[in-house]
């Protein structure tokens, strides 16, 4: 590589995804670790406890909906459940939810129209996830605390 680098004047590297070698061997390596692990398998045995938390926490006045397809989970915040009735976007507050649950030590991602994401890491154990979702639950009743009250 230090060879061809000096005929290009450069060392080319930010081909991300565009078969440049040092990701491709990445990424095999990625996949052989997750057949070592049976990754795969772990997230098909976790995921029906993963959805059945999303489902619960739908129990909650501030949250429209929930889904999640393995362990990618989001939930939509509303501000009447009832009556669909969205937040003003101007009161950012999906940024606001995730700023709570980073005061409980949960990172969490916001996208447009106040939807909150959680993907967890696919070695996630069953307690650890019982403890992600506590904070969760603690970061949407801190928001509805905020705003609804």
């Amino acid at each position: 590589m230090r060879e061809q680098s000096a005929g290009y004047g450069m060392f080319g590297h930010g081909y991300t995804y565009s078969g440049h070698p040092v990701p491709a061997a990445v990424a095999l390596e990625t996949l052989k670790i997750y057949e070592e692990r049976n990754l795969v398998q772990r997230v098909r045995d976790l995921a029906p406890r993963f959805s059945k938390a999303f489902r619960e926490l739908e129990e909650h006045p501030m949250i429209g909906t929930s889904r999640s397809l393995g362990l990618i989970g989001a939930v939509e915040l509303v501000r009447d459940k009832k009556k669909k009735e969205f937040f003003d976007p101007s009161q950012k507050i999906g940024a606001h939810l995730v700023a709570q649950a980073q005061q409980h030590g949960l990172i969490l991602r916001t996208l447009p129209g106040d939807i909150i994401a959680c993907c967890p890491p696919l070695i996630i154990s069953e307690s650890e996830m019982d403890e992600m979702f506590s904070r969760f639950k603690k970061a949407i009743d801190e928001t509805a605390n905020h705003f609804l009250n």
